[in-house]
């Protein structure tokens, strides 16, 4: 299984519309800067039906070095959460059926 690449999905959103490639590019560029910037300025970003995108803090904790098993701290640090949508969950739900764990059995 390959991950879908920005450049693939470029190629095929212009075949489907049979628009120019370099438009569709500039399209689809704009679209996830837009995404960028609207975390970075208001910390969170709706797509209603699809999902919430927003920035969260993880908190300091302390972790250890694993070859020297010394304790070391890890600084605070912003990252990017996405929350599933109503769609987007319903269709993982039906997309993939779950594997059951050695837990569950």
């Amino acid at each position: 299984m390959c991950a879908l690449t920005k450049k693939e999905m470029v190629r095929r959103i212009a075949a489907e519309l049979d628009v120019d490639q370099v438009l569709t590019k500039k399209v689809v560029q704009r679209t996830l800067d837009m995404i960028l910037e609207a975390v970075a300025e208001e910390g969170r970003l709706e797509l209603r039906n699809f999902g919430v995108v927003e920035a969260r803090v993880r908190a300091a904790r302390k972790a250890r070095n694993p070859r020297t098993n010394e304790e070391v701290l890890v600084p605070p640090k912003r990252v990017l959460s996405f929350q599933a949508g109503k769609k987007v969950a319903a269709r993982f739900a039906e997309a993939a059926p779950r594997k059951p764990r050695a837990a569950d059995a």
